[in-house]
Parts: structure tokens; sequence; C-alpha cells
């Protein structure tokens, strides 16, 4: 076998191929290339050695297409695989654009699987599938929660679906799900910018304090502002710049679903009060790591003087 597993969603590419030598290539040497790290002759004498016992080998390569020499890389490669049986298995944490000889080679010989983000239509089908797979039961409407909990995140739902099932329950009610799997994270923090932005401080409080009380590391919620800020402030420069959600969404390489709360939460607001939390985020955030304050004081203090 020789195959080619690229894609957008590096999860799910990843898995693949994992699941992919666990099933078919267990009683074989794996060996492991990184071919950002090595330089294309390193990578070619490694396929070409021979095994010191005669064993079987799958070559497992990753990344590739980030090689400085990937064009040599590619040239030797090709020719190998041309003239000798090789079980290759390659890697890539990127989509492979369709036009480029890489992608092409693979493509005659039906060799590609490519695993793009999932939009919310496409991502509850395939947690539904996912589900089968587990020894318990979902009803539709707690699946679509699980699902928006998840961050409509592959992984991350992969990573609820274990909690779940170590409940030893077989039907996963809505009072276990609420037990078990906490709102998204993502979703609660675009939840606490929209208060402060619109000044509802019960609201700020009650936000923050749930995320607290799920054990969030203060830093991570700091992050987490800070990296939706950033987003606000690019999502609301190209809103004025005239481009449309979904221009949004491709120049921030964002699935088009996510880029609609942050439109609508930075649509009505003005830029420079925007750059003003975020530059005050940096300050906090100075402040925190030079132990000059408490982070959890810190993130009551930010949501308290915008």
């Amino acid at each position: 076998m020789q195959k080619l597993y690229h894609g957008n969603n590096q999860f799910l590419s990843l898995r693949a191929i994992h699941a992919t030598l666990t099933d078919e290539y267990s009683k074989m040497e794996i060996v492991h290339i990184d071919a950002e790290s090595n330089n294309a002759s390193q990578i070619i004498d490694t396929i070409y050695s021979p095994s010191l016992f005669s064993t079987p080998r799958v070559y497992f390569i990753k990344r590739l297409y980030k090689n400085k020499e990937k064009d040599i890389l590619l040239n030797n490669l090709f020719g190998i695989l041309d003239s000798k049986p090789l079980e290759l298995l390659i890697w890539e944490d990127q989509k492979i654009r369709s036009n480029t000889k890489y992608y092409k080679f693979f493509k005659e010989k039906n060799s590609l699987e490519e695993f793009n983000e999932l939009n919310k239509r496409t991502f509850v089908t395939w947690a539904k599938n996912e589900v089968s797979n587990y020894p318990i039961r979902i009803d539709q409407g707690n699946l679509n929660t699980l699902s928006e909990r998840s961050n409509y995140e592959p992984e991350r739902f992969i990573n609820n679906l274990n909690k779940l099932t170590l409940t030893g329950d077989s039907d996963i009610t809505k009072d276990i799900l609420d037990k078990v799997v906490a709102d998204t994270l993502e979703t609660d923090i675009w939840k606490l910018m929209d208060n402060i932005n619109q000044s509802h401080q019960k609201a700020i409080n009650t936000t923050l304090d749930k995320l607290l009380e799920y054990n969030v590391d203060p830093n991570y919620i700091l992050a987490m502002i800070a990296r939706n800020l950033r987003l606000s402030v690019q999502t609301k420069y190209l809103l004025d710049t005239g481009n449309t959600e979904k221009q949004i969404a491709s120049i921030l390489k964002l699935p088009p679903f996510a880029i609609y709360p942050i439109v609508k939460s930075v649509k009505n607001i003005n830029k420079d009060r925007i750059l003003l939390q975020y530059k005050k985020l940096s300050n906090l955030d100075y402040e925190i790591k030079t132990g000059r304050i408490d982070p959890i004081l810190g993130l009551s203090l930010f949501t308290l003087v915008l």
C-alpha cells in the first residue's frame, strides 16, 4: 500500500493513518520518518537501507511537504515507488493542492485520503456514526447538544464520548450530559465577551463563575479571551473593508460556522473599544506573569474595568 493522508482536519487524518498502521501493519516494523526535520538524502537513504533482521517494513512519513528540499525528495520518491513495491504511508498536516504533482501522483493511483473540516451538518452526521462504535445510546437532541458542547471539534467530541462511556450508563440522558460534559469553553468565553461589550455585569459574573467552577485554568481563560479579541479586531477590520462572512472565514482560516458569532459580536462595536480591551488584557497578562497579581483576581478586575 502507498497512500497519502492529508486535509485541514489534522486530528481525523492522523487518527485514520494510525488506525491503518494498527489494523494492517501490526506485524511489520514501522519506520517513522519526520520529513520536516531531515534532509532529502537522509530520508531516501533510510528508505533504501535494508532491514537489519529482514523484517517486513512499512514507512510512515510525516510532513513531507514541509521539507526544505521537497522537490528533490518527491522526485526521488516517485522514482522509487514506480520501480519497486514499497509499503508507504504519508501524513501531511495540511491540505495538498489538487494542481500539484504530489497530489496528482497519488490521485492517479487512487491512493488519497482527504480529511477536511466538518460543518455543523456534516459534523453531526459524523458524530452519529462515531457514537455507534461506543456501548452507549444517545438521542438526536442530546447528540446535538454534545456536538455543540464539543465546539464541533472531532478530538474534543471523542474525549467527551470517552468520559460518557466511563459513567457506565448505556443511555445518555440530558442529566448525565450536564454532569459529565460542561458547556464548551469557546461558547462560554464568547458569552463572556458579549456580556463585557454590553456591560452586563451580572451576566459577566455568572459566566466567569461558571468557567472557574469547572476548574478551568484562569491563564487559559485569559489566553482564550486574547485569541477572541484578536479575531474580533481582524473580523471588524475585514467587515469594515467590505468582506463577506464567507470571505472572512477563508482569510482567517476558520470554518464558516465559527465566523457567525464573531461577526454578530463585533458588528456594532467600535474598533477602538476592542483595541482598548486588548491593550488592558496585555497589561494584565504582564502583571500576572511577573507575579504582581493573582490570575483569578486579575480576571475579575479585567471584567470590571471595561
